[in-house]
């Protein structure tokens, strides 16, 4: 009843919303009193959790999940009052009335207003970038949950828990790869390019199947991207001439399914999402596998297929097997209890919990840990084993293992510990302090002091009349300090003082300043070199001395006051603050202000820049130069345009906006607005009043109204004048051009006209110029851009022959050195009458299905098949006939001879050839 009054209580206060009419608080009154509410009770209290029933945005979920929630615990609230007032009072002593506490604190908002609106705005903003309204709260639920997920136990689960993986959207965030299977709701697009060009975008039917405009149903749904491209390619190549690598299909926005997830996860349920992602990024969407969940034995279960195991290790390991894991509408993800869960620490590259599975054992488990480490014991590796109800030790040989090849079995709940070797050193002493070369020394056998500190050398004030040898008792954990006189060690080396070395000892030896006070003091700031500067044992060094020995001060220095902090000897955690009148200590060294140093004086010297706010003024839009100037109550108008480099051509006098930041103490900020009007000497046009620059001002120079310079485009050859024109309107298009240059020449040949665009690197455009101009309203008339160069040749009465013909056996070799030939046109002939006529025909590595001809003007059309017929293009004034070669494996080709077509497979086609024809006679009598 709360859910079906809540309901009806929200949609009474947003319907109007989504209506765009009043709110009909009539209706929402009558209803709460109804049900025995105070609505303007009810209201308040929903205002005093930070929501407005009146002003709910019903297109924001996250702000309608919080209106409901506050609208539960109000009616809670209410209901409480409501039963405390109709419980019965006996006769007894007036006593403070306690009102009931619900189970909501009613003091306490829904949330917290700043991340409510975060939030939001970060949904929205998804929104805007091409997510759904499902998948962008989805997300941000999702999101909130990870925070919240435990640490990884297991390894495997990291990925799910530390955004090593993420959801896709159903926008092109992600490229669908080509093992990703198309199904309906897909959106593809076919794109053609080269000698045809086309372009589809389609969205695969309910059916399966798309349907570009003109064509047949062709049916894609259940086959992978690779796949539909190839089956597209072959349908097309009958209405449309490409090559293999001028055709492409590709999937623009991936449909979104349900997926089902179940077994040990965090979150069970059905989950929409785009089917762009994997069934490891779905396991995202769920929190993955939770602490007991399996992470090797997850089952993909899709109705009438067998069931897929996924194994988190082998992705791990080989990124790619996840495209072996595309879902379906309605899938299930099953994640079940891990059974085999052991545990490697100690001396390994990744110590963690691991499951296994199968037959894996202790040389998998090890691999999957990432391998020993260098200081890894492989001769004793202890394991932890639970046997009947009670744990016991095995220890393990693993360099035996792997020299006999053998494994060691492992049980669920097994602890795997590999230690690490002994990393003491026997054979090293240390000498540290106040010798030149301090450090850890190799140790020679019966080695003395005397030795060891040839090696390091004794500095000038090292103290050599006691140092310290710290070495190990024989228990080698506890230690003893022996006195050494150095100076005797090294007089005599026999003598008792020069002892021999042990194992692990340490020479101490300290310096005469260690045992000497450092008087130093610091001078920083606004002085040329601050510096720390060390003090006499007088301490006679003064204000005046330091300032000097730091350079002097900076140009920038206020003389008036600097500062000494000095640190109080009875107090060492507080500090005085000492002022200096550096003026005066500097004019007049026996003042009281040129003060005497102390040690660990901190002088700080101050600039004026550190009392001082800058301000700028910025001017923006049709100036040669803008950006921002500092602010001086000396700049005026005129001089921060001239500093930006005066106006340039563009710019409209009568038009510039001055915006203001305005500021009083205590106050909001407000922005205020100016419109000036200047001469061309920057000057305030007369009847203006004088405009005084103020920090912070904004100034912006607009541009004169639909300003815009020629567009020009070149055309060139035969037209009567050629040359640079200027478009004179934004639709000008191929033929008036043409008709401006004065026409075309007599000698022009219209059908070889080129057209070349540098706009966004276009290139050239195969045009018809003979159409354009033939019928102005045709679509080769197009449309031209500035920079388009046009190119029309004289007429070119020749013919290029090239590729696999008998010419080179016609021909001497000065006529086919250029790898072609030339032969005179004739109007209306195909391309097998020029290769008949004068290449001597096709020769035997010709392939007849790859014979093209490309035109003067660079569009290419290639040999048709027509039933058993070839259809052989038309061949205009200066074209190219091209006839390609067969495609011959590189295996196959072993010398010069082997390229020769063999006879059985020249008789084989002529059967094939000659059954075609014969199928063909006999269909035509049987029509007949």
């Amino acid at each position: 009843m709360i859910y079906r009054l809540l309901l009806f209580i929200l949609f009474i206060f947003v319907s109007n919303i989504v209506s765009g009419q009043a709110l009909n608080e009539a209706a929402a009154r009558a209803e709460l009193e109804k049900r025995g509410y105070n609505a303007e009770r009810f209201e308040q209290e929903m205002l005093k959790k930070g929501v407005n029933p009146k002003a709910i945005d019903v297109n924001n979920p996250v702000e309608v999940a919080r209106a409901k929630k506050a609208a539960e615990e109000v009616m809670a609230m209410l209901d409480a009052e409501k039963k405390s007032k109709e419980t019965p009072t006996t006769n007894v002593p007036a006593t403070p009335v306690i009102e009931p506490q619900s189970k909501f604190d009613e003091t306490r908002s829904v949330d917290d207003p700043s991340k409510v609106s975060i939030q939001t705005k970060d949904i929205q903003k998804a929104v805007k970038e091409g997510a759904t309204i499902e998948e962008a709260v989805s997300e941000k639920l999702q999101e909130a949950a990870k925070d919240k997920l435990p640490d990884a136990k297991t390894y495997g689960q990291h990925i799910f828990r530390d955004k090593s993986l993420q959801i896709f959207r159903t926008a092109a965030e992600a490229k669908p790869t080509k093992a990703y299977v198309l199904g309906p709701n897909d959106k593809v697009a076919v794109s053609i390019w080269g000698p045809t060009q086309e372009n589809f975008a389609l969205e695969i039917q309910k059916d399966g199947y798309i349907q570009p405009t003109g064509l047949p149903r062709y049916y894609i749904a259940g086959l992978t991207v690779s796949a539909a491209e190839e089956l597209m390619a072959s349908r097309l190549r009958n209405k449309y001439f490409f090559n293999k690598e001028n055709f492409e299909l590709t999937v623009t926005t991936a449909r979104t399914l349900n997926v089902n997830i179940v077994g040990e996860v965090f979150n069970n349920g059905t989950y929409n999402i785009s089917a762009v992602n994997t069934a490891f990024n779905a396991l995202i969407a769920a929190g993955g596998p939770n602490d007991i969940g399996s992470v090797r034995k997850i089952q993909l279960l899709r109705a009438g297929k067998k069931p897929v195991t996924i194994d988190v290790y082998k992705y791990l390991q080989n990124p790619i097997i996840s495209q072996e894991f595309y879902l379906a509408e309605n899938d299930y993800i099953n994640v079940p209890v891990a059974q085999k869960l052991v545990t490697i620490t100690g001396a390994v590259n990744r110590p963690f919990r691991y499951e296994l599975i199968d037959n894996e054992s202790l040389k998998e488990l090890v691999n999957f840990a990432g391998g020993f480490k260098a200081n890894a014991l492989k001769g004793n590796i202890q394991i932890k084993r639970i046997e009947n109800d009670s744990i016991r030790i095995i220890d393990v040989n693993f360099a035996e293992l792997e020299k006999s090849g053998r494994n060691f079995g492992l049980l669920n709940g097994d602890v795997i510990e590999v230690s690490q070797i002994n990393e003491n050193v026997k054979n090293e002493v240390t000498v540290l302090g106040a010798v030149e070369n301090p450090g850890t020394y190799a140790m020679a056998k019966n080695e003395k002091i005397a030795d060891l500190l040839k090696k390091a050398i004794l500095l000038d004030n090292a103290v050599t009349t006691i140092a310290y040898l710290k070495r190990f008792n024989d228990d080698f954990k506890t230690i003893r300090y022996e006195f050494v006189n150095i100076e005797k060690a090294i007089a005599s080396p026999n003598s008792a003082e020069n002892l021999t070395l042990n194992k692990g000892d340490e020479l101490i030896i300290s310096s005469k300043a260690s045992y000497v006070d450092k008087y130093e003091m610091i001078v920083e700031g606004a002085v040329r070199t601050p510096s720390t500067i060390t003090l006499d044992m007088e301490k006679n060094l003064k204000v005046s001395d330091a300032v000097f020995m730091s350079g002097g001060l900076r140009h920038d220095a206020i003389v008036e006051f600097a500062y000494i902090f000095r640190r109080k000897t009875n107090d060492a955690k507080t500090q005085e603050y000492i002022p200096v009148n550096l003026k005066d200590a500097l004019e007049n060294v026996g003042s009281a202000s040129n003060l005497s140093l102390f040690p660990g004086d901190r002088m700080v010297v101050y600039s004026k820049e550190n009392y001082t706010d800058e301000s700028f003024v910025k001017v923006a839009g049709a100036v040669r130069s803008p950006g921002e100037f500092l602010y001086n109550p000396t700049l005026k108008l005129k001089d921060v345009i001239l500093l930006a480099g005066g106006f340039k051509r563009e710019a409209s006098y009568d038009r510039i906006d001055v915006y203001r930041l305005y500021f009083e103490d205590n106050k909001a900020t407000r922005v205020l607005a100016a419109n000036l009007r200047l001469d061309e000497n920057y000057n305030l046009k007369s009847g203006s009043s004088d405009f005084e620059l103020q920090p912070f001002d904004q100034i912006f120079v607009r541009m004169a109204p639909e300003f815009e310079l020629q567009r020009n485009v070149f055309i060139n050859g035969e037209v009567r004048y050629p040359g640079t024109y200027a478009l004179m309107s934004d639709n000008t298009k191929l033929a008036t051009i043409v008709r401006d240059a004065g026409g075309v020449t007599d000698e022009a040949f219209l059908k070889g006209a080129t057209l070349s665009r540098v706009t966004d690197n276009i290139g050239f455009v195969i045009i018809d110029l003979e159409k354009a101009i033939k019928n102005p309203k045709s679509y080769e008339n197009i449309i031209l851009q500035e920079g388009d160069a046009i190119q029309i040749p004289k007429i070119n009465n020749v013919i290029s022959i090239t590729g696999a013909t008998r010419a080179y056996e016609l021909y001497p070799e000065k006529i086919t050195a250029q790898g072609k030939i030339q032969v005179p046109y004739r109007k209306g002939k195909s391309a097998k009458y020029y290769i008949n006529e004068y290449a001597g025909g096709l020769s035997r590595e010709a392939s007849i299905n790859n014979i093209s001809v490309k035109d003067a003007s660079g569009k290419v059309t290639k040999a048709k098949n027509f039933l058993f017929f070839k259809k052989y293009p038309k061949v205009g004034p200066g074209a190219e006939i091209k006839v390609g070669y067969k495609k011959v494996k590189a295996e196959a080709v072993k010398s010069s001879e082997e390229k020769d077509v063999k006879w059985g497979e020249i008789l084989a086609n002529s059967i094939a050839q000659a059954t075609a024809i014969l199928s063909l006679i006999l269909l035509i009598q049987n029509v007949n």
